[in-house]
């Protein structure tokens, strides 16, 4: 357990680091964070709300409607709960709109947290299962990643 506790502080100081590095990037680079890889679409598996903010974030500095990139990120865990509940994370809604990235929630983690499905934001696709979903994701050529906490 405790491994997994240092794990996940060692992959969280990494993402910060690189959202840092990615941020000072921009203060030079108007045009946004550089991508040198050859994707176009991208999909990212959040379960909590911090990841989520670092997933929007790179998205926004990616630049995502100037270069014709498609960017998802999928919410599973605890963020899926979040994500309807937190009136706070509105403004991540709307950005993420804002910067062209979709949102899809797992409905099966609804489920599990009891959250109703009515209170999810309209513009946010509800999928059966995230897992399945990201799979798919992938047989379509995206790049894809999952991030856990």
């Amino acid at each position: 357990m405790k491994m997994k506790s240092l794990f996940t502080t060692i992959l969280s100081v990494l993402l910060l680091s690189v959202t840092l590095l990615a941020t000072a990037q921009t203060s030079t680079n108007t045009n946004g964070l550089i991508y040198n890889g050859t994707s176009t679409k991208f999909g990212v598996m959040i379960t909590d709300v911090m990841h989520f903010k670092v997933a929007l974030e790179t998205a926004e500095l990616m630049n995502l409607k100037k270069n014709g990139y498609i960017f998802e990120i999928v919410m599973v865990g605890k963020l899926a709960k979040e994500i309807a509940e937190n009136k706070e994370l509105k403004a991540d809604i709307e950005k993420s709109e804002a910067v062209g990235a979709k949102l899809v929630v797992c409905e099966y983690a609804l489920d599990l947290f009891k959250v109703d499905k009515s209170k999810i934001d309209k513009r946010i696709e509800i999928t059966k299962n995230a897992w399945l979903y990201m799979f798919e994701l992938k047989d379509k050529g995206y790049n894809t990643l999952d991030i856990q906490s």
